[in-house]
């Protein structure tokens, strides 16, 4: 039996595939680092179209407008400029970077990174790229586009990266820090303080364990506060480490005269119990690292202002700062607060705020709640020379044009041809992000469930006026199924570390404790902890929608076929397996296959507690295995692989035998293998989305043997098809035109978007390319394939089958050509040889868009070109 069968038998089920929508904002969210640039002569915008895994390019005059829409990975977040001509994607999903030729319209190459990469930067002659869950930068030849070689980083999550104006420093800053806090475990905590206004009726509360400071004196181990590293360019070393930043830091900037910028949050988790915390659990700020270092607060402490605020106060606060861009001039910084809708202007002087900008000014009044309302600005772009500001939303899948001199709002466009998630899901995603719905406007969802997923803290929500809930649960630990016991939860709960809110739809139970049915149940955490309204029905079900929809990365370990790879971490994950379902050790009748879960609430002395815990899912272990309270030692966080953080050793995060692991009459050595053995095996755990998916292949005329091999295996998993998940796309460059192709396993061939061509096979695909093509072969969610390849817009029409719109030119000069046709813009040429996009105003009825030509010129020649 092969390594894959084996896999296949045991972690996957046939996989339960959402209903076909455009784009993979539907199952993944892109977590933006730097998603927006401006070409040095102000020309030509660059944005990111994370849904589609496409760049967007904007002809900048009058108004910016969409000319082309150009396919790169998946889920890009990061845009650089190299050159003038070339940009660097980064793209997370497809572990991958895309270099794109704007000259060509096209991806020239693809670049393999780490695990995750977020950002890029150049200095010294090299492209420096973080590969978040590695932990690392690679340094890549930008010529050669070849590894030269990786810095290990000792921090968690690094983000955003930045040359220093002169390129002698790089900075890079990481999402996931300390704040100074670790675990105290149960077995050496205090008894819970009993406040005054406990529920009369509780019992006494749990013996729990305690957040303190990393100075308690029962705390012998470190935790490394690492929220920035210098790194040199020419040596390949990390020169430095700065702390006392912030806990998570959600991207950095550097000015031209050398200060650096750094955004960040600041949990305020030694606070306990959820009435405590209501509202004023994280601050939002800017570092200011220059002469001296400063640390600004965006808001009024929330400790004196909550729960009564000033409205005129509430109306200026920011939440969740993602992008920051300094003036050429360095004496104000643009911040803009994804969270909150807001931009405004930092005096770098003298850290005043001024210049406050409302992204929603243009909604009317009566606009009511929805996807479109919420913008989420992520990107940041200076006109070099006109007194505008662009803003890549998020959210609303939008650009918006600022007047800097009067601080407006001038337009806003979409950014693309093509809507990026059916409405539904894009209200319910919003809900998620929108600060503005909270009491004091300062904290969302995603304040710790960043970017919808962790904030690597623990928290004690804890409540004393509510009441006992109890739920069945079975023995599972003790073999017993249908055996179903009350299991009591007290409302004071204690620690509990940030669960992801990606991967939710396997799960029956949520919470660690599996006290919340579903996604529903969640609506009280808004009056109770954001101190806002709970949500009506219809925006809470749109929020458990979109949710239900998410799903993790692949797991790095896996090879791109998803069979396991001989070792990890020095064991044999196949024999792992062995381990793992082996009765006598019980890890699999409570961790079920394939989420690693049985949604189950079992004995609560099998995790160590003396609080009933759901059996927890093993998709992203390997994400979480980096705390080390070993006394002396040095950790990278606080908290670990358990409920309360308290817990780290692996296979296994909780004090439960298993039994011949434990077995002392075995031989140590072949104890000690198993356990290597099945460690391996969780690191490995399958995520339930294939490691194909976003894998990226771009080939010229002559593709190397390791393409076609790559080749080979994408057209294998894309045979699995509903066993795997993987549909197989191809995008680029053919003959001379922009087209793309479907791989259709059933004649293990690929459908043109044009039915001029017929279906080719991988080799006379290659075969018929043109010099100077390249064309990217690509992994993507099988649900999607078409609205990838051949179909954007799931009409069942091959999207180069209609003819053009027809371009309609009255007198003088007015242009109108049908509004139903998306992805077509006008252009103009006095010769019919050079043409220039028209980004003059455009206005649309019912049937037509409409635009009039300004220019004098003594002749004029006009045709609609399509962006993609």
């Amino acid at each position: 039996m092969t390594r894959f069968s084996i896999l296949a038998r045991l972690i996957i089920t046939t996989l339960a595939l959402p209903s076909a929508l455009p784009g993979s904002d539907q199952q993944f969210f892109a977590r933006h680092t730097h998603p927006l640039t401006i070409t040095p002569d102000g020309s030509r915008l660059l944005a990111l179209n994370s849904a589609e895994g496409r760049l967007s390019v904007f002809a900048v005059g009058e108004n910016p407008l969409l000319i082309s829409e150009i396919p790169v990975g998946l889920l890009p977040v990061s845009v650089r400029l190299r050159t003038a001509d070339e940009a660097w994607v980064i793209n997370e999903l497809s572990d991958a970077i895309s270099v794109v030729s704007l000259s060509q319209n096209a991806v020239i190459a693809s670049i393999p990174t780490g695990d995750e990469p977020a950002d890029v930067a150049f200095a010294q002659g090299k492209a420096f790229v973080t590969c978040s869950r590695d932990n690392s930068v690679q340094v890549i030849d930008p010529v050669r586009h070849e590894l030269i070689d990786t810095i290990a980083l000792e921090g968690l999550m690094p983000r955003s990266i930045v040359a220093s104006p002169d390129g002698s420093k790089l900075y890079t800053t990481f999402l996931n820090t300390s704040n100074g806090t670790t675990i105290l475990p149960r077995d050496k905590a205090p008894a819970q303080d009993i406040p005054a206004n406990i529920n009369p009726e509780l019992p006494a509360p749990p013996k729990v364990a305690q957040i303190v400071p990393i100075s308690h004196p029962e705390i012998t181990y470190d935790v490394l506060d690492h929220d920035l590293a210098t790194l040199d360019p020419i040596s390949l070393t990390v020169t430095s480490y700065t702390g006392d930043l912030g806990t998570n830091i959600l991207n950095t900037a550097v000015a031209p005269n050398g200060d650096l910028l750094i955004a960040n949050s600041e949990a305020r988790n030694l606070i306990a119990l959820e009435p405590n915390l209501r509202a004023r659990f994280a601050r939002t700020r800017v570092a200011h690292l220059g002469t001296t270092t400063t640390q600004i607060d965006l808001n009024p402490d929330p400790d004196l202002s909550f729960p009564t605020i000033d409205s005129n106060a509430r109306d200026q606060t920011l939440a969740q700062v993602m992008a920051i861009l300094p003036t050429p001039d360095s004496s104000h910084a643009w911040l803009a607060a994804f969270g909150s809708d807001r931009l405004v202007r930092l005096d770098l002087t003298d850290h005043s705020l001024s210049g406050f900008i409302d992204l929603r000014t243009l909604d009317s009044a009566d606009t009511p709640r929805s996807g479109q309302t919420v913008r989420g600005p992520r990107g940041l772009a200076l006109h070099p020379t006109a007194p505008r500001l662009f803003v890549l939303n998020r959210l609303s899948h939008t650009l918006s044009t600022i007047d800097t001199d009067r601080s407006l709002v001038l337009s806003e466009t979409s950014l693309s041809s093509h809507p990026d998630l059916d409405p539904v899901l894009k209200k319910g995603r919003a809900f998620l992000f929108d600060a503005r719905l909270s009491g004091n406007g300062t904290v969302s969802c995603a304040t710790c469930h960043i970017d919808l997923d962790r904030d690597a803290m623990a928290w004690d929500l804890g409540d004393p006026s509510g009441e006992m809930l109890t739920l069945k649960g079975a023995l599972l630990s003790l073999h017993a199924p249908n055996s179903l016991v009350d299991r009591s939860l007290h409302p004071m709960k204690g620690p509990m570390i940030t669960q992801t809110l990606i991967g939710l739809a396997e799960q029956t139970k949520l919470h660690w404790r599996g006290d919340k049915p579903n996604i529903q149940s969640f609506n009280p955490t808004f009056p109770n902890l954001l101190a806002a309204d709970p949500l009506p029905d219809a925006e809470i079900d749109s929020v458990a929608a979109y949710l239900l929809n998410l799903k993790h990365h692949p797991n790095p370990h896996l090879q791109l076929d998803r069979n396991f790879p001989e070792t990890v971490a020095g064991g044999d994950p196949i024999a792992g397996i062995s381990v793992f379902t082996l009765f006598d050790n019980h890890c699999s009748a409570c961790h079920l296959l394939p989420s690693g879960s049985s949604n189950n609430l079992d004995i609560p002395s099998t995790v160590g507690s003396f609080q009933p815990l759901k059996d927890a899912p093993l998709r992203t272990t390997y994400q979480r295995n980096h705390f080390n309270p070993t006394p002396g030692e040095s950790s990278l966080t606080g908290f670990g692989l358990g409920s309360d953080g308290s817990h780290h050793e692996l296979p296994i995060a909780h004090p439960y035998s298993l039994h011949i692991l434990d077995d002392i009459n075995r031989p140590l050595a072949s104890r000690l293998k198993d356990k290597r053995d099945l460690t391996a095996f969780i690191l490995a755990f399958d995520t339930g989305t294939a490691p194909a998916i976003g894998h990226a292949v771009t080939v010229r005329e002559t593709p190397s043997v390791e393409q076609l091999s790559e080749i080979a295996t994408l057209e294998a998993q894309a045979n699995l098809a509903e066993l795997s998940g993987v549909g197989l796309v191809v995008r680029g460059h053919y003959q001379g035109i922009p087209r793309s192709f479907r791989y259709h396993p059933s004649g293990k061939n690929y459908q043109a978007s044009t039915p001029r061509i017929a279906p080719l096979s991988s080799s006379n695909l290659i075969a018929g390319m043109s010099h100077g093509d390249r064309l990217t072969f690509l992994g993507v969610p099988l649900a999607e394939t078409a609205s990838y390849s051949i179909d954007r817009d799931l009409n069942n029409i091959p999207d180069d089958s209609p003819l053009p719109p027809v371009l309609t030119l009255d007198t003088p000069r007015h242009l109108s050509w049908p509004s139903n046709r998306p992805g077509w813009f006008p252009e103009s040429s006095p010769d019919f040889l050079q043409w220039t996009p028209l980004t003059q105003p455009v206005s649309r009825d019912n049937t037509s868009f409409q635009l009039s030509d300004p220019t004098t010129s003594p002749r004029a020649f006009y045709r609609l070109k399509r962006s993609w």
